[in-house]
């Protein structure tokens, strides 16, 4: 039932967000898609029964991905859903080191992450389209990074 739900959740969330979402929140969905199915690529056949290093290893990398989007955008939900993804990982990395491996709060932390990362960019992308809205422009990169990207090609 679990997987269904965020199986949904995820295909109404990307949908809107790659249809309506600026930059940010496009580049933030696309990494998800990714991490989902590199997720499924390396889960061992007996999930979350030891430790998970490969799954380790795609949260740390989304987790990377986050944190540079959340120093590049002009966005302020990207912090937000780095801390969650830097939780998760010390969630990974407390569980190995627990006294006997617990599968069930395994899957169970690792599966309620992915509900506030979904929902932080559904949230992101709603607050892009009423920026817009309300100001006819909402600028998807900070003024430092703006500085550092290449000029736009001319049409």
């Amino acid at each position: 039932m679990n997987v269904w739900l965020f199986l949904a959740l995820l295909g109404t969330v990307s949908v809107w967000t790659l249809w309506r979402g600026g930059a940010p929140e496009r580049i933030a969905m696309l990494a998800i898609l990714v991490a989902v199915v590199a997720t499924l690529a390396v889960v061992s056949d007996r999930p979350f029964a030891d430790r998970e290093t490969g799954i380790f290893a795609v949260d740390l990398i989304l987790t990377l991905a986050f944190c540079t989007l959340a120093m590049l955008a002009e966005r302020f939900w990207p912090i937000w859903l780095s801390a969650i993804l830097i939780v998760g990982l010390m969630l990974h990395l407390a569980i190995w080191y627990a006294p006997r491996p617990y599968r069930e709060v395994y899957l169970i932390l690792h599966a309620m992450s992915a509900y506030p990362t979904l929902l932080l960019i559904l949230a992101g992308t709603l607050r892009h389209r009423h920026r817009l809205r309300r100001d006819g422009h909402d600028p998807a990169w900070s003024r430092t990074a703006r500085r550092k990207m290449p000029p736009a090609p001319a049409a």
